[in-house]
């Protein structure tokens, strides 16, 4: 796959370093630019809009603090070559080197030359380092593996080239040593040390280390190399067998394994976790691992801590003692007798001691053994913070494609791989928790005849999703009730309650808001953190702490509140946290600088000032954390048909939406709300709601849309006798007239709206009717006329008016100006207009700016200067979908080939058939009249339908637009 400059492969090699984790966005801008710009968010955004475009939708995701690459159904050479690695580890440790070896080699394979071998050093050079590092010692494992094997020959030919490319690695020369003598060559294995000390000492100075040292004093006196092992004892052996399949947990559990070596003290590994999440599975897995470390046994209990009836730890003691051999009759009855003795057994034993599912410290501190050679693994929903300077692993949910291996390693592969959609959507409804994929896996091999996309239409079903997850004793609904059962009642209320919230991760005033009154919430959710039904995200961008729930713990919450609470209490928790963020929303949109008047005349309420800051300070930025929630929030309010809060939040995130060119989101929230609020007649923000849907409509170019929006809006709004609201849908009328080119009907219906201007109706909308009428004269011909009234209104403007409102009225009057032949005068305010859009992130209005600059530079004829800027123009309306401003630029592209006597023709037919699609009849006239002159054997015909379209508008010539230089 091609992919653009420097720049753009460090952004997709950095997420592929990263892949399936979020990548900071404040990282990539930190990495990218030494001193970032003021538009750097705005130059990343559009670095990941072309990847997107390469690799298609849903690769690279958003995320409230960055990006994240989704390696669902692709394959990356680092994951998989980091897997065989794992697997040669794991292998090599078990003593398992056939498989050991065969792992390095396939890992080994993958490689195809340099890391990241396109990527500047100034950029890529530490990470190639580390990559190659990782190669290396790949490379040291399946040497040792052969070494292991006996395969003396292979290493010897292996190791060679490797000393000549890593010269001071002192393993390689040990690995060459034992492989000589091992084939009697102990004199070349004697010059091998030599080698190494002469090139060790001139080049670097130093000796060689005491490993190779040794080495060369056991090959002196002719001792062997490879050390014998010793067979494992197996009594006592209560570890449970490993029934279940683990995936994903390669590195945690390498982690954990030599964490509990017997000969560096008593080790203690403790494996925390919410419940499901295999805590269990991997701990013996581990324990199988390493049993042979403990040649006096291994012992295994569960304490049941996530269940009110837990194991009390002094029974568990005396039945450990008498698998250890003590006689039952000799085991104290004190239980500190009883630790005594146990720790008494254990010290000059090594073995291994699994507990599962524990409570807490105080239950498991009698468990713990005091020799040093002795090691426990410890699994829990809690923490362990009191058992200090233990090593500890949260386990997370797995990685999309570790699901899917689970799942096909139970349902079976061939299976699986046939259906790979449904198959991805089941383990992402299982929310990539191991119980709930092992479920979903184990309910089709029981149901061999289903399709894999029947459990995924089961699954997807919400309200009996739990319902589907449970086979036998294996119960994801009963796992998380369990930790449910034991809360205590306000940390119990507040879970339940956190069903209520439109998505299942939020910023911490939510809690508050669903619990009520003003008792703080911290400690609650500090409880819920512990035992792992929450999890704490940390601050994000804008400052705000943030939380989760996991997938299926948000679908069981939900049902508990449905269930335990009353209706009025539910509706008014609910109140309460929608209304506070529309009160939030409404802070960020008055500050955002969209320049819409939506909500002009409406009472909508704002956040109170102590939560404002923040928010004021950078709204932009909390409405890109925000804005997944927000759009669940609407339509949340749309479902429990709470209409005003639905109308309001639709009304507060469309401004937003329309500055950042998100216009799918857009129409989903407005006509969602717009819905609601007829259903329920709140009428006033219904007038809104359709004002916003007709901008929507006439920024997609859907102009056959218009007419009945505005006659629908303006119907309502007289209806009301909501003044702005009529004066809104008046311009809306006219419009939608000009959009069809019906520019004498659109100057009376913007005349009227002038007219109907009186002092209760907000100035910029004032303001936008006036601006609107001179534009429908200069768009007939007329643009002297207009001019007067631009200069006017640019003299005039209100200094506290929003930068997108300027901008836009800059560009208008840049064009007017142009038009009349002020092309210096138009250059000025269309510079200005781009610095004021340079601090918005508007693209889309950027763009637009920048094709005026270029119809300006072709006035004067600057040629080359205006191709390159309308070609990065054109990306960019082609890459946002906006076909009336794709036609405009290739129009122009045709003028420019006109201009300078290139060939135009093809560019005018692409830009004349967009402006057929989207029924702007005056377009398809004036690139017709352009085409007239730019092929000349079609000219007639061309002319001819151009003149028939300007007849039935009731145009003239004026109306084309002809540039002087045609």
């Amino acid at each position: 796959m091609p992919v653009g400059g420097a720049r753009e492969r460090y952004v997709l090699a950095a997420l592929l370093l990263n892949a399936d984790r979020v990548t900071p966005a404040e990282r990539l801008i930190g990495e990218l630019w030494s001193q970032p710009p003021r538009s750097a968010r705005a130059q990343l955004h559009n670095l990941v809009s072309r990847l997107r475009a390469r690799l298609g939708d849903g690769v690279i995701v958003t995320r409230p603090t960055g990006y994240q690459l989704s390696t669902r159904g692709a394959e990356v050479d680092l994951v998989e070559f980091r897997e065989s690695a794992e697997r040669g580890r794991r292998a090599a440790e078990a003593g398992d080197h056939a498989v050991a070896e065969e792992a390095f080699g396939a890992a080994l394979a993958v490689w195809r030359g340099p890391a990241l071998a396109d990527v500047d050093d100034e950029r890529a050079g530490p990470i190639r380092a580390a990559l190659h590092e990782e190669r290396l010692a790949a490379q040291e494992g399946r040497l040792a593996a052969r070494l292991a094997l006996e395969r003396y020959d292979e290493v010897l030919a292996d190791v060679a080239p490797l000393i000549d490319e890593h010269p001071y690695r002192e393993r390689l020369y040990e690995t060459r040593m034992v492989a000589l003598a091992a084939v009697g060559r102990q004199a070349d294995a004697l010059e091998v040390y030599r080698q190494a000390y002469r090139k060790l000492d001139d080049d670097l100075g130093v000796r060689p280390g005491a490993a190779l040292r040794e080495l060369e004093q056991r090959v002196l006196r002719g001792e062997p190399l490879v050390p014998q092992r010793s067979a494992p004892a197996v009594v006592p052996r209560q570890l449970p067998p490993e029934m279940a399949v683990l995936t994903g947990r390669g590195k945690v559990h390498a982690e954990v394994a030599a964490a509990l070596r017997a000969d560096h003290g008593p080790g203690l590994a403790v494996l925390v976790g919410p419940g499901g999440v295999g805590k269990t599975a991997l701990a013996v897995a581990v324990a199988h691992q390493v049993a042979v470390r403990f040649p006096d046994g291994q012992l295994f209990a569960t304490l049941r801590g996530s269940h009110r009836d837990q194991a009390d730890p002094h029974v568990v003691v005396g039945r450990f003692l008498r698998a250890l051999g003590v006689d039952g009759a000799a085991v104290p009855e004190d239980p500190e007798e009883r630790v005594a003795l146990y720790r008494s057994v254990l010290a000059e034993r090594a073995v291994l001691v699994v507990l599962d599912d524990a409570a807490g410290e105080a239950q498991v501190r009698p468990l713990l053994p005091g020799g040093s050679s002795c090691a426990t693994v410890i699994t829990s929903r809690h923490q362990f913070g009191a058992l200090v300077g233990v090593a500890r692993w949260t386990l997370p949910a797995l990685h999309a494609e570790d699901s899917l291996e689970l799942l096909s390693r139970v349902a079976g592969a061939e299976r699986v791989a046939a259906e790979p959609e449904a198959a991805n959507a089941i383990v992402a409804l299982c929310g990539n928790l191991p119980l709930a994929v092992c479920v979903a896996a184990g309910r089709l091999a029981v149901h061999p005849d289903w399709p894999v996309a029947r459990l995924w239409d089961r699954l997807a079903e919400e309200r009996r999703r739990l319902d589907e997850l449970s086979l036998g004793d294996l119960d994801v609904r009963a796992v998380i009730a369990t930790s449910y059962g034991l809360l205590d009642p306000p940390a119990r209320l507040l879970l339940r309650r956190l069903g209520l919230a439109a998505t299942s991760e939020w910023p911490a005033w939510v809690a508050g808001a669903l619990v009520g009154g003003d008792e703080p919430v911290d400690r609650l959710l500090e409880t819920l953190a512990d035992v792992h039904l929450v999890e704490v995200l940390g601050r994000d961008r804008v400052g705000q702490e943030r939380f989760r729930l996991h997938d299926l713990v948000y679908e069981f919450v939900a049902e508990r509140v449905a269930e335990e609470e009353p209706p009025q209490e539910r509706e008014a928790a609910l109140r309460r946290v929608l209304s506070g963020w529309l009160g939030r929303a409404g802070v960020a949109d008055e500050r955002v600088g969209h320049g819409l008047q939506n909500v002009v005349g409406l009472d909508l309420p704002l956040a109170p000032d102590e939560v404002a800051g923040p928010i004021a300070a950078a709204p932009r930025e909390w409405f890109e954390v925000e804005l997944t929630t927000l759009i669940a929030c609407v339509e949340q309010a749309c479902r429990h048909g709470l209409a005003e809060l639905a109308g309001g939040l639709a009304l507060r995130l469309t401004g937003f939406l329309a500055l950042r060119t998100y216009d799918v989101e857009r129409e989903r929230v407005l006509r969602a709300a717009a819905e609601v609020t007829r259903a329920h007649g709140v009428d006033r923000q219904s007038v809104r709601l359709l004002l916003g849907l007709f901008g929507l409509a006439a920024q997609r170019s859907r102009f056959g849309e218009l007419p009945a929006l505005a006659a629908e809006g303006l119907a309502l709004a007289r209806k009301l006798g909501d003044r702005a609201g009529t004066v809104g849908a008046l311009g809306n009328a006219g419009w939608a007239a000009q959009s069809l080119g019906r520019l004498a009907e659109a100057a009376r219906w913007f005349e009227e709206g002038v007219e109907a201007c009186d002092e209760s109706v907000p100035p910029p909308l004032a303001r936008w009717l006036t601006l609107s009428l001179a534009r429908t004269w200069h768009e007939a011909g007329f643009s002297a006329r207009a001019v007067p009234v631009v200069e006017r209104l640019l003299a005039d403007w209100p200094a506290d008016e929003s930068d997108r409102t300027k901008a836009l009225l800059l560009v208008l009057g840049a064009d007017v100006l142009l038009a009349v032949g002020r092309v210096d005068a138009a250059e000025r305010l269309l510079t200005e207009a781009a610095a004021l859009l340079a601090g918005l992130d508007d693209e889309l209005g950027s763009a637009r700016v920048g094709h005026d600059l270029a119809r300006v530079w072709l006035h004067r004829g600057e040629w080359d200067r205006a191709a390159e800027r309308l070609d990065r123009v054109l990306r960019v309306h082609e890459e946002l979908g906006v076909r009336d401003e794709t036609a405009r630029t290739l129009a122009t592209m045709g003028e420019l080939e006109l201009g300078r006597g290139g060939q135009a023709a093809e560019v005018l037919r692409r830009s004349s058939a967009l402006w057929r699609e989207v029924g702007a009849r005056l377009d398809v006239a004036r690139t017709l009249a352009r085409l007239a002159i730019a092929d000349p054997g079609g000219a007639q015909a061309y002319r001819r339908e151009c003149d028939a379209i300007l007849a039935e508008l009731g145009l003239d010539d004026r109306a084309l637009r002809l540039p002087p230089f045609l």
